[in-house]
């Protein structure tokens, strides 16, 4: 299970590598990062989201200006089909402990992911608070620096 930042990563490298310093939703990131993201994301024969992240995953790349036709066009219409969406009801997202501590995206995929997937996330608030619960976690901080 792949969280937002990352997710967005993933899309606006694919669009177009040069880009992923530039725009402002993954300008913390370098092109190696979307290197080392896609690599590890080819690891897997499954890539699961839920629509809250790519709800969120659409509303940040809406930003990209000129170019968010292009990637809405090109990238995210294309590469939704390629992603495993799981539904988690609000209601259920509302009663993890740490709701009010992380939010309903994230409540959802703590839901979603506890026991069944491995979650790919560069929070590390949420990456601790699920690794506490008992979820199997990657934090990516922990791996860009292999193709650094």
């Amino acid at each position: 299970m792949v969280d937002t930042n990352l997710l967005l990563l993933w899309f606006v490298g694919s669009l177009d590598i040069k880009l992923v310093p530039e725009f402002k939703r993954t300008c913390r990131y370098v092109p190696e990062d979307y290197d080392t993201l896609a690599y590890y994301l080819s690891l897997f024969s499954r890539r699961v989201t839920t629509p809250n992240i790519l709800t969120e995953v659409s509303n940040l790349a809406a930003q990209l200006g000129k170019r968010s036709q292009e990637f809405f066009e090109t990238v995210f219409s294309k590469s939704i089909g390629v992603l495993e969406e799981h539904y988690v009801g609000s209601n259920s997202a509302a009663e993890i402990s740490h709701f009010s501590e992380v939010g309903l995206t994230d409540s959802a995929i703590m839901s979603l992911a506890r026991g069944q997937y491995l979650l790919l996330t560069d929070d590390f608030r949420l990456s601790q608070i699920f690794q506490k619960e008992g979820g199997d976690v990657v934090n990516f901080t922990h791996i860009r620096p292999i193709n650094w």
